[in-house]
């Protein structure tokens, strides 16, 4: 009989995730035509006052992006360190796997957002002349002036720090198969990419758009991970080509 991960993870991700991917693009065309993003932007400008009052405030600033970031980086230690730690404890081995995909699609997700944010110009709100900066906006679409600064500001960096841990959803799935732990997972990631999602917007350093881009990078690539992992594995595990860890 084959493992279940394998009969959960065996089938190829690649056709829900396209249509996920479907959406998730008329999605952010809604955004763009109702100008969702300036309008939840703008209100926040307002309320503080016209400027980006929170952007260096203790909370916003220190706590939650500073500390909040260090946090996500500690937990990829300790995931490591676990890692480590399996191969020296018999007891850990059958979770050697499984922290492997943990840490890897975690830092993968991390990866692949900082390289897209470093690699495309897209200004931040408090860049723009709209928010009292000095750059005026330029269109998604549209080239970049060269006469402007590079600004790397999308997707959203810091709010990977929290939505590249939705692969717990898929780490505690495969290991206690219970709906309880599934949930555990996504809502730590949830909650972690929302609050320091939600941080930057207030500080004035990205736009609501920038955070949906992060959460739909993180779990496409915790899902295909997921069945590289726990499906392909599995399967050559069961006709002999696969040597447990």
């Amino acid at each position: 009989m084959l493992p279940r991960a394998y009969l959960k993870y065996s089938e190829s991700p690649w056709v829900p995730l396209l249509k996920m991917w479907a959406l998730f693009t008329l999605l952010i065309i809604a955004i763009a035509y109702f100008e969702l993003d300036f309008r939840i932007a703008d209100t926040v400008y307002t309320m503080e006052g016209g400027d980006w009052a929170l952007s260096d405030f203790w909370l916003t600033k220190y706590v939650l992006h500073d500390i909040g970031r260090r946090f996500s980086i500690f937990l990829g230690v300790v995931v490591l360190v676990s890692i480590v730690t399996s191969f020296f404890v018999a007891a850990m081995k059958s979770l050697r796997r499984p922290l492997i995909y943990l840490f890897v699609s975690a830092a993968l997700s991390a990866l692949i957002v900082s390289s897209i944010k470093n690699s495309v110009n897209v200004a931040c709100p408090w860049d723009l002349v709209r928010y009292g900066g000095g750059v005026p906006y330029v269109g998604f679409f549209q080239e970049w002036p060269s006469k402007f600064p590079d600004i790397a500001c999308f997707p959203a960096g810091h709010a990977s720090a929290g939505y590249a841990w939705i692969a717990l959803y898929f780490f505690f799935d495969y290991l206690f198969a219970s709906s309880k732990w599934r949930r555990l997972g996504a809502g730590v990631a949830m909650f972690m990419g929302l609050l320091f999602g939600i941080d930057q917007q207030v500080r004035g350093a990205h736009f609501f758009s920038h955070d949906l881009w992060t959460l739909m990078i993180s779990f496409s690539v915790s899902r295909v991970l997921a069945y590289l992992f726990f499906g392909l594995s599995e399967k050559n595990n069961s006709a002999g080509n696969f040597v447990n860890p």
